[in-house]
Protein backbone atom coordinates (compact mmCIF):
# COMPACT_ATOMS: atom_id res chain seq x y z
CA UNK A 1 0.00 0.00 0.00
CA UNK A 2 1.35 3.45 -0.76
CA UNK A 3 1.69 6.51 1.38
CA UNK A 4 -1.86 7.86 -0.07
CA UNK A 5 -3.41 4.51 0.45
CA UNK A 6 -2.22 4.07 3.65
CA UNK A 7 -3.48 7.50 4.73
CA UNK A 8 -7.60 6.88 3.68
CA UNK A 9 -7.27 3.68 5.87
CA UNK A 10 -6.05 5.42 8.71
CA UNK A 11 -8.50 8.32 8.23
CA UNK A 12 -11.57 5.96 7.16
CA UNK A 13 -10.99 3.56 10.48
CA UNK A 14 -10.93 7.13 12.85
CA UNK A 15 -13.93 7.54 11.16
CA UNK A 16 -15.90 4.75 12.34
CA UNK A 17 -14.25 4.69 15.69
CA UNK A 18 -15.74 8.57 15.68
CA UNK A 19 -19.10 7.43 14.31
CA UNK A 20 -19.25 4.36 16.59
CA UNK A 21 -18.46 6.09 19.90
CA UNK A 22 -21.03 9.37 18.79
CA UNK A 23 -23.48 6.44 18.44
CA UNK A 24 -22.34 4.92 21.82
CA UNK A 25 -22.75 7.72 24.24
CA UNK A 26 -25.36 9.85 22.68
CA UNK A 27 -27.11 8.20 20.11
CA UNK A 28 -30.97 7.81 21.07
CA UNK A 29 -33.14 5.30 20.48
CA UNK A 30 -34.75 4.61 17.32
CA UNK A 31 -37.66 2.41 15.74
CA UNK A 32 -37.98 0.80 12.67
CA UNK A 33 -40.95 -1.07 10.78
CA UNK A 34 -40.43 -2.84 8.04
CA UNK A 35 -42.42 -2.21 4.96
CA UNK A 36 -43.28 -3.87 1.39
CA UNK A 37 -44.11 -1.40 -1.41
CA UNK A 38 -45.48 -2.04 -4.66
CA UNK A 39 -43.68 -0.99 -7.24
CA UNK A 40 -45.29 1.06 -10.57
CA UNK A 41 -43.81 -2.44 -12.75
CA UNK A 42 -45.50 -4.57 -10.15
CA UNK A 43 -42.80 -6.06 -8.23
CA UNK A 44 -42.34 -5.95 -4.37
CA UNK A 45 -40.28 -3.66 -2.67
CA UNK A 46 -38.72 -3.93 0.60
CA UNK A 47 -38.34 -0.84 2.68
CA UNK A 48 -38.04 0.25 6.39
CA UNK A 49 -39.34 3.95 8.02
CA UNK A 50 -36.66 4.82 10.99
CA UNK A 51 -38.33 6.94 13.63
CA UNK A 52 -36.71 8.28 17.10
CA UNK A 53 -38.28 7.32 20.00
CA UNK A 54 -38.82 10.55 21.29
CA UNK A 55 -37.87 13.90 20.43
CA UNK A 56 -38.34 16.96 21.81
CA UNK A 57 -40.70 19.35 19.94
CA UNK A 58 -42.18 16.41 18.28
CA UNK A 59 -43.95 14.53 21.29
CA UNK A 60 -47.58 14.32 19.01
CA UNK A 61 -45.13 11.58 16.88
CA UNK A 62 -45.97 14.10 14.05
CA UNK A 63 -42.52 14.34 12.15
CA UNK A 64 -40.88 15.38 8.90
CA UNK A 65 -39.93 13.32 6.53
CA UNK A 66 -36.72 11.88 4.47
CA UNK A 67 -36.84 9.24 1.56
CA UNK A 68 -33.04 8.57 0.81
CA UNK A 69 -32.07 7.97 -2.46
CA UNK A 70 -29.31 5.04 -2.03
CA UNK A 71 -25.50 4.82 -3.79
CA UNK A 72 -24.57 2.56 -6.64
CA UNK A 73 -25.63 -0.80 -5.54
CA UNK A 74 -27.04 0.20 -1.59
CA UNK A 75 -30.05 -0.02 -0.04
CA UNK A 76 -31.99 -0.95 3.17
CA UNK A 77 -28.99 -3.19 4.64
CA UNK A 78 -26.09 -0.58 3.61
CA UNK A 79 -27.98 2.65 5.31
CA UNK A 80 -27.96 0.57 8.67
CA UNK A 81 -23.91 0.89 8.98
CA UNK A 82 -21.10 3.40 8.38
CA UNK A 83 -20.21 1.87 4.82
CA UNK A 84 -22.78 4.54 4.10
CA UNK A 85 -21.98 8.77 4.21
CA UNK A 86 -24.88 8.40 6.67
CA UNK A 87 -26.95 5.70 8.49
CA UNK A 88 -30.73 5.68 8.48
CA UNK A 89 -30.31 6.35 12.33
CA UNK A 90 -28.61 9.17 12.35
CA UNK A 91 -31.08 10.85 10.10
CA UNK A 92 -33.87 10.16 12.33
CA UNK A 93 -32.01 11.26 15.59
CA UNK A 94 -32.16 14.42 14.19
CA UNK A 95 -36.34 14.61 14.10
CA UNK A 96 -37.04 12.80 10.97
CA UNK A 97 -38.96 9.99 9.76
CA UNK A 98 -36.59 8.05 7.47
CA UNK A 99 -37.69 6.07 4.25
CA UNK A 100 -35.15 3.56 3.03
CA UNK A 101 -35.78 1.20 0.27
CA UNK A 102 -34.27 -1.20 -1.73
CA UNK A 103 -34.48 -0.35 -5.47
CA UNK A 104 -35.53 -3.38 -8.02
CA UNK A 105 -33.00 -5.75 -8.08
CA UNK A 106 -31.42 -5.08 -4.52
CA UNK A 107 -31.25 -6.14 -1.59
CA UNK A 108 -34.91 -7.90 -1.00
CA UNK A 109 -36.52 -6.06 -3.61
CA UNK A 110 -38.21 -7.85 -7.12
CA UNK A 111 -36.81 -7.01 -10.31
CA UNK A 112 -33.82 -6.07 -12.04
CA UNK A 113 -30.80 -3.29 -11.73
CA UNK A 114 -31.63 -0.11 -13.25
CA UNK A 115 -29.18 1.96 -12.51
CA UNK A 116 -31.00 5.02 -11.75
CA UNK A 117 -33.05 4.03 -14.72
CA UNK A 118 -37.00 4.72 -15.15
CA UNK A 119 -37.90 1.78 -12.92
CA UNK A 120 -35.77 3.23 -10.23
CA UNK A 121 -37.33 6.29 -10.50
CA UNK A 122 -40.59 5.26 -10.30
CA UNK A 123 -39.36 2.77 -7.24
CA UNK A 124 -38.29 6.08 -5.88
CA UNK A 125 -41.65 8.12 -6.52
CA UNK A 126 -43.73 5.14 -5.10
CA UNK A 127 -41.60 5.15 -1.98
CA UNK A 128 -42.03 9.14 -1.11
CA UNK A 129 -45.87 8.35 -1.73
CA UNK A 130 -45.43 5.89 0.63
CA UNK A 131 -43.81 8.03 3.55
CA UNK A 132 -46.36 10.83 3.25
CA UNK A 133 -49.11 8.43 3.33
CA UNK A 134 -47.45 7.25 6.74
CA UNK A 135 -49.11 8.07 10.19
CA UNK A 136 -47.59 11.39 11.79
CA UNK A 137 -45.40 12.54 8.25
CA UNK A 138 -45.72 15.98 8.20
CA UNK A 139 -43.65 16.87 4.83
CA UNK A 140 -41.14 14.92 2.73
CA UNK A 141 -37.46 15.45 1.65
CA UNK A 142 -35.37 13.52 -0.37
CA UNK A 143 -31.69 12.77 0.68
CA UNK A 144 -29.67 11.49 -2.56
CA UNK A 145 -26.48 9.41 -1.55
CA UNK A 146 -23.81 10.03 -4.45
CA UNK A 147 -24.87 8.03 -7.61
CA UNK A 148 -28.75 7.81 -6.08
CA UNK A 149 -28.85 11.71 -7.76
CA UNK A 150 -29.21 9.75 -10.86
CA UNK A 151 -32.94 8.29 -9.82
CA UNK A 152 -33.61 11.09 -7.85
CA UNK A 153 -33.74 14.50 -10.21
CA UNK A 154 -35.82 12.82 -12.89
CA UNK A 155 -38.30 11.34 -10.47
CA UNK A 156 -39.16 14.61 -8.77
CA UNK A 157 -39.63 16.28 -12.41
CA UNK A 158 -40.73 14.06 -14.94
CA UNK A 159 -44.08 12.48 -15.57
CA UNK A 160 -47.71 13.52 -14.35
CA UNK A 161 -46.97 11.83 -11.35
CA UNK A 162 -44.05 13.89 -10.19
CA UNK A 163 -45.93 17.32 -10.35
CA UNK A 164 -48.25 15.58 -7.24
CA UNK A 165 -45.73 15.07 -5.17
CA UNK A 166 -45.37 17.33 -2.09
CA UNK A 167 -41.39 16.98 -1.88
CA UNK A 168 -40.04 20.39 -0.12
CA UNK A 169 -36.24 19.86 -0.73
CA UNK A 170 -33.42 17.56 -2.65
CA UNK A 171 -30.41 17.31 -1.30
CA UNK A 172 -27.54 16.01 -3.56
CA UNK A 173 -24.65 14.79 -1.67
CA UNK A 174 -21.93 14.48 -4.10
CA UNK A 175 -23.91 12.82 -7.60
CA UNK A 176 -22.49 12.63 -10.80
CA UNK A 177 -24.28 15.02 -13.16
CA UNK A 178 -24.34 13.37 -16.91
CA UNK A 179 -22.80 10.69 -18.62
CA UNK A 180 -19.07 11.50 -18.87
CA UNK A 181 -18.69 11.97 -14.77
CA UNK A 182 -20.95 8.82 -14.12
CA UNK A 183 -18.44 6.76 -16.63
CA UNK A 184 -15.04 8.57 -15.96
CA UNK A 185 -15.20 9.68 -19.58
CA UNK A 186 -15.95 6.21 -20.46
CA UNK A 187 -14.08 4.61 -18.36
CA UNK A 188 -15.47 3.07 -15.42
CA UNK A 189 -18.36 0.92 -17.54
CA UNK A 190 -20.64 -0.43 -14.72
CA UNK A 191 -23.13 1.74 -14.76
CA UNK A 192 -23.70 1.97 -18.43
CA UNK A 193 -24.41 -2.24 -18.77
CA UNK A 194 -22.79 -2.59 -21.84
CA UNK A 195 -24.46 0.97 -23.60
CA UNK A 196 -22.55 3.12 -25.18
CA UNK A 197 -22.11 6.90 -23.90
CA UNK A 198 -23.76 7.36 -27.84
CA UNK A 199 -27.04 6.02 -26.56
CA UNK A 200 -29.03 8.37 -26.04
CA UNK A 201 -32.35 6.72 -24.97
CA UNK A 202 -30.17 4.26 -22.20
CA UNK A 203 -28.65 7.78 -21.23
CA UNK A 204 -30.80 10.61 -21.68
CA UNK A 205 -33.15 9.64 -18.41
CA UNK A 206 -29.88 8.75 -16.14
CA UNK A 207 -28.30 12.28 -16.89
CA UNK A 208 -29.50 14.68 -13.65
CA UNK A 209 -28.02 17.94 -15.22
CA UNK A 210 -30.55 18.06 -18.11
CA UNK A 211 -33.76 17.41 -15.58
CA UNK A 212 -32.66 19.88 -12.66
CA UNK A 213 -33.52 22.78 -14.33
CA UNK A 214 -37.22 22.03 -14.15
CA UNK A 215 -37.23 20.89 -10.53
CA UNK A 216 -40.48 22.56 -8.32
CA UNK A 217 -38.39 22.39 -4.67
CA UNK A 218 -35.26 23.50 -2.81
CA UNK A 219 -32.20 22.21 -3.89
CA UNK A 220 -28.87 22.04 -2.15
CA UNK A 221 -25.83 20.55 -3.33
CA UNK A 222 -23.36 19.29 -1.27
CA UNK A 223 -19.83 18.44 -2.48
CA UNK A 224 -16.13 18.53 -0.72
CA UNK A 225 -12.82 18.73 -2.09
CA UNK A 226 -11.67 16.34 -3.26
CA UNK A 227 -14.52 14.51 -4.16
CA UNK A 228 -15.86 11.31 -2.34
CA UNK A 229 -15.70 9.04 -5.55
CA UNK A 230 -13.73 11.04 -8.29
CA UNK A 231 -10.59 12.51 -6.30
CA UNK A 232 -9.81 15.28 -9.42
CA UNK A 233 -13.45 16.04 -10.03
CA UNK A 234 -15.33 19.15 -9.45
CA UNK A 235 -17.20 19.77 -13.05
CA UNK A 236 -20.33 17.61 -11.47
CA UNK A 237 -21.04 20.24 -9.14
CA UNK A 238 -20.23 23.26 -11.08
CA UNK A 239 -22.52 21.62 -13.77
CA UNK A 240 -25.92 21.20 -11.35
CA UNK A 241 -25.42 24.41 -9.85
CA UNK A 242 -25.14 25.80 -13.42
CA UNK A 243 -28.34 24.35 -14.35
CA UNK A 244 -30.15 24.59 -10.83
CA UNK A 245 -29.34 28.33 -11.06
CA UNK A 246 -31.30 28.80 -14.88
CA UNK A 247 -34.02 26.53 -13.30
CA UNK A 248 -37.61 27.00 -11.60
CA UNK A 249 -36.18 25.58 -8.04
CA UNK A 250 -37.60 28.11 -5.53
CA UNK A 251 -34.43 28.63 -3.99
CA UNK A 252 -30.49 26.50 -4.04
CA UNK A 253 -27.70 26.27 -2.74
CA UNK A 254 -23.94 25.18 -2.34
CA UNK A 255 -23.21 23.81 0.84
CA UNK A 256 -23.12 26.87 3.25
CA UNK A 257 -22.99 29.74 0.66
CA UNK A 258 -26.58 31.71 1.27
CA UNK A 259 -29.48 30.53 -0.81
CA UNK A 260 -29.73 31.70 -4.34
CA UNK A 261 -25.97 31.90 -4.89
CA UNK A 262 -23.85 31.01 -7.65
CA UNK A 263 -19.95 31.79 -6.19
CA UNK A 264 -17.65 31.01 -8.70
CA UNK A 265 -15.09 29.74 -5.88
CA UNK A 266 -17.32 28.22 -3.71
CA UNK A 267 -15.86 27.53 -0.24
CA UNK A 268 -15.74 23.05 -0.14
CA UNK A 269 -16.77 20.92 2.50
CA UNK A 270 -13.60 19.63 3.84
CA UNK A 271 -12.05 15.97 2.48
CA UNK A 272 -13.01 12.95 4.30
CA UNK A 273 -15.98 10.76 5.06
CA UNK A 274 -16.18 12.47 8.64
CA UNK A 275 -16.69 15.90 7.12
CA UNK A 276 -18.97 13.95 5.05
CA UNK A 277 -21.42 12.68 7.67
CA UNK A 278 -21.22 15.97 9.63
CA UNK A 279 -21.81 17.79 6.85
CA UNK A 280 -25.07 16.04 5.65
CA UNK A 281 -26.30 15.82 9.28
CA UNK A 282 -25.73 19.80 9.70
CA UNK A 283 -28.04 20.60 6.43
CA UNK A 284 -30.71 18.09 7.19
CA UNK A 285 -30.88 19.50 10.49
CA UNK A 286 -31.25 23.31 8.96
CA UNK A 287 -34.18 22.08 7.23
CA UNK A 288 -35.74 20.26 9.83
Amino acid sequence: MDLAGARRSLEWRQHLVRRRLRELTTGMPVVRTEQRLLSAAGYPLAARITRPVSFEGYASGALPGVVISPAIHHGVAELETFASAVTAAEVARLGYAVLTFDPAGRGDSWGEEDFGGPEHQDDLRVAIRALMAAPGVTSVGVLALSYGIVAAVPALVLGAEAEALPVRWLVDWEGPSDREIITTGGTRLVPAAGHALTDEDYWRPREPVRHIGALRCGYVRLQAWPDHAQPGELRHAERMMDAAAKGTAPWFQINDHPRGGRPPRPTWVPPGPWAANAAILRKLSDLR
